[in-house]
């Protein structure tokens, strides 16, 4: 049996030129004043709190296995020649130094961005995806979800580069959580994306179950974009303008499957049968 999304109740007061959920509107500030306060730290205390708070791949792995010390400056050693290679070590002291495995970092490493751009763009992409996620799970189950999302990318992309010592930086991944999330239920047949800033409607539109989802055209030509977009700028095939760091594109597929996985677990709405 199908069900078709009611349709958005009439009004005849005006909707505010940005609808966006509290929870959006909450979590853009606390991200703008932490890149804001950066601006006015010295470098070497921008570094310093990069490394209480970003996710380090290669201090989880020499934490499980600290005999790996080896493998991480030979490779360092085979990346890097003479002068860069102790400038490098100098970094990396300071990034492993006696902190031990900082697993708040597994979820802090979210609150930080690389650059301005960065931010924006995450920015964008929670307003458009995350804001139907957060009308439908509420509050609290949508910051749990991106909270999941950020751990998940960070191991994702701990997996792939485990004794990577560049630091993770950035909400890519929780975001990527909240679009897989929304992929759930946002390409339902006969909706309206203008719908999807009333609170109601967005509660009302039934989800698909995973099997469903995989023979809705729009939502499997959205993923299939997805990805080859996330692996196209990762791999630096495509540049990106203005920015000079590499994209985790690991850690936004991590981010993407978690919430993929587990939206179903927090969601309260309709299900599509």
């Amino acid at each position: 049996m199908s069900h078709t999304p009611p349709a958005a109740p009439p009004s005849s007061q005006r909707e505010p030129a940005l609808n966006l959920p509290t929870a959006i509107v909450w979590l853009s500030l606390l991200l703008v004043l932490i890149q804001g306060g950066r601006e006015l730290l010295s470098a070497y205390d921008d570094y310093v709190l990069m490394s209480w708070l970003a996710f380090v791949p290669a201090r989880l792995s020499l934490w499980l296995a600290p005999d790996r010390i080896d493998d991480l400056v030979a490779a360092m050693a085979g990346a890097v020649q003479g002068q860069d290679l102790a400038d490098r070590l100098q970094l990396v002291r300071l990034l492993l130094a006696d902190g031990g495995p900082r697993l708040w970092t597994l979820l802090s490493y979210g609150l930080l961005h690389g650059s301005w751009l960065h931010l924006v763009t995450n920015l964008v992409w929670l307003a458009a995806f995350g804001s139907p996620v957060a009308r439908r799970l509420g509050t609290g189950s949508f910051l749990t979800l991106m909270g999941l999302s950020t751990i998940g990318g960070a191991l994702l992309h701990w997996w792939s580069r485990e004794l990577d010592v560049l630091p993770l930086v950035g909400a890519s991944a929780a975001v990527s959580g909240a679009t897989a999330a929304a992929i759930r239920f946002v390409f339902a047949p006969g909706l309206r994306f203008g719908s999807l800033a009333d609170d109601a409607v967005v509660r009302a539109i039934p989800a698909e179950p995973m099997g469903q989802l995989w023979r809705n055209s729009r939502a499997l030509l959205f993923i299939a974009i997805w990805f080859i977009t996330n692996i196209l700028f990762g791999a630096g095939l495509v540049p990106i303008l203005g920015e000079e760091t590499s994209i985790a594109w690991e850690a936004h597929i991590g981010g993407f499957l978690v919430g993929l996985m587990l939206f179903p677990l927090l969601d309260k709405g309709a299900l599509r049968r």
